[in-house]
């Protein structure tokens, strides 16, 4: 498939040296990294149309005061 993305400067660079240092086309670079990421990440499915993590029960639920926090914070 062909496309148009924009990409931090940062993640260009780092799949450019990818692509590079593995002999391999800019596009496939980013499709092996974008795969080898999305296995190693924690599991996702569909609920209720919006895509979530299915995370392990010991993880802490945050409040909504901790998000309201850290959207203050990233503000």
């Amino acid at each position: 498939m062909r496309t148009t993305i924009g990409i931090e400067d940062e993640a260009f660079a780092a799949a450019q040296s990818y692509a590079k240092a593995r002999g391999l086309k800019l596009g496939q670079a980013v499709s092996e990294l974008i795969l080898r990421g999305s296995m190693e990440k924690l599991p996702l499915k569909q609920k209720k149309g919006v895509w979530v993590f299915e995370l392990p029960p010991e993880t802490p639920r945050a409040t909504m005061r901790q998000v309201q926090q850290m959207l203050d914070e990233s503000a």
